[in-house]
């Protein structure tokens, strides 16, 4: 009998980290109790939790087309201090804007877990540096907080909602107002 020569299967490639995020969002919605099925199941929010500053932000996993670490960034010149540049990403001309340095007029030093959370808005692509991208969160109606008047002023006109779990602060930032905002698409000096 002789030894056929099998094909090593192929190592699956890695995942993205975006798909690893849907995964971990599809086990976590698992484990909900069967109980909390019914009505408030349409309550329950899944967002991409992350952190800018003092801030916790979650951002619509239907507004985010990838999270990447740095890019290597091209300045443009001409154009606001917050607007770090352009990225190329995988043949696709991205901007990257320090979001921080954007709402609060304070650049965001780069630290190692920084990255950046690519938004889509129709054909185009946007980059925004974060200081540290957390996983996914989810809130039930119990934790949705009924006023936003503690959000800070530069920060209040990009909140959808609050929410206050663990003694935490969550804040769901709109990306659409951000992207709507003429200060934001008018980065020109």
């Amino acid at each position: 009998m002789a030894d056929a020569a099998s094909p090593t299967p192929a190592a699956p490639p890695p995942l993205h980290p975006f798909d690893i995020l849907s995964q971990l969002d599809q086990r976590i919605r698992q484990r909900i109790p069967v109980a909390a099925v019914g009505a408030q199941l349409s309550e329950i929010r899944g967002r991409l939790a992350l952190r800018l500053g003092s801030w916790n932000l979650l951002f619509s996993m239907d507004d985010v087309a990838e999270i990447v670490p740095m890019p290597r960034i091209t300045r443009v010149p001409g154009v606001k201090r917050w607007l770090l540049g352009i990225a190329n990403l995988r043949g696709k001309v991205i901007s990257v804007s320090d979001l921080r340095d954007f709402l609060t007029g304070q650049p965001m030093p780069q630290l190692p877990s920084s990255q950046a959370v690519v938004i889509r808005a129709g054909q185009w692509d946007y980059g925004l540096l974060v200081d540290e991208v957390i996983g996914m969160r989810h809130f039930g109606p119990q934790h949705r907080l009924t006023a936003l008047d503690g959000v800070e002023e530069s920060l209040r006109p990009y909140v959808a909602d609050a929410f206050l779990n663990d003694g935490q602060y969550w804040l769901a930032f709109d990306t659409g107002k951000l992207l709507a905002d003429p200060r934001f698409l008018h980065a020109s000096q």
